[in-house]
């Protein structure tokens, strides 16, 4: 399905789905980057996350949204995306821990042209990254706003 130019609103359809990935979570990144931006115990220390009913030290959801927007850069959408109009029903359902394999599925729901712009469209996705055992660890709808090929 994908072009040599790369993907636009006009060649989005309803039910269209794409996958990437794996994105393997290290110990070291995730470390680093919990304790700089969401150092809560369960974030940088084994024994307090397990004190917890947890497996480890898990990831902070902002790191789990990081992995899913660096995996998402290999959409074929890139150049044609104009701006995120915003998620809903965002969920973190399961822990992201050290040593994770995660990939990421998007379908999409729903495309309609711009009724005020006619250069672009909007783009509503059903965003779900998984683990490596294929346990959801973010789901979320996305809104995204997209130019269209021959605007």
């Amino acid at each position: 399905m994908t072009r040599p130019d790369g993907l636009y609103f006009d060649d989005l359809r309803v039910g269209d789905e794409f996958a990437f990935g794996p994105y393997a979570v290290s110990r070291d990144e995730l470390l680093e980057f919990n304790a700089r931006w969401d150092p809560l115990p369960i974030h940088i220390d084994d024994a307090a996350a397990r004190a917890r009913g947890l497996a480890g030290l898990t990831a902070s959801g902002q790191y789990t949204l990081c992995v899913k927007q660096k995996l998402l850069h290999g959409a074929p959408w890139t150049d044609a995306v104009i701006g995120a109009l915003g998620f809903d029903e965002l969920r973190f359902p399961h822990p992201v821990y050290p040593g994770d394999r995660l990939g990421l599925r998007i379908a999409c729901l729903q495309v309609r042209a711009s009724r005020s712009k006619p250069d672009r469209g909007i783009v509503k996705f059903d965003f779900s990254l998984t683990n490596q055992d294929s346990v959801v660890v973010l789901r979320y709808l996305d809104t995204v706003m997209f130019a269209r090929r021959h605007a």
